[in-house]
């Protein structure tokens, strides 16, 4: 299974990156039946791929998976269904490189529409660099 949750790049810079995903059906199958609701585990992987994205472009366009490691002060605002726009802004933390590991703090909201500007989430985040950890075999 394969999750992409981004479908532009609005802005970016080395500090910040703004992106936006349209949410489908399939995002939400079987939660709930006859009532779709997006699973809040995606809109925290959601603002982890722009976490990761931003990673990138801060390490001179270095291709780089990032790793989840932390989620602090998350906050689920608003209930996400099929067929929302959501655009998540992923803003750098200083120190943003300790320890092998890169913070920033991301915002969710919805982009587009009646609802425009609503907030969707919010919190802390840490991923780690892939070559951070070893694999044993």
């Amino acid at each position: 299974m394969e999750w992409r949750f981004i479908d532009q790049i609005l802005e970016k810079t080395e500090s910040h990156l703004l992106a936006s995903y349209a949410w489908k059906e399939k995002d939400c199958a079987g939660h709930f039946p006859g009532n779709p609701v997006v699973p809040g585990i995606k809109l925290v992987e959601m603002a982890c791929q722009a976490g990761a994205r931003l990673w990138s472009l801060r390490e001179s366009g270095a291709e780089k998976n990032g790793l989840f490691r932390s989620v602090e002060s998350a906050l689920f605002k608003k209930t996400v269904r099929p067929g929302d726009v959501v655009a998540v802004k992923v803003v750098i933390q200083e120190p943003f490189l300790e320890n092998g590991f890169f913070s920033f703090r991301a915002e969710s909201f919805f982009y587009g529409g009646p609802k425009d500007g609503e907030g969707v989430f919010s919190a802390g985040l840490r991923l780690a660099g892939q070559d951070f950890f070893e694999v044993k075999k």
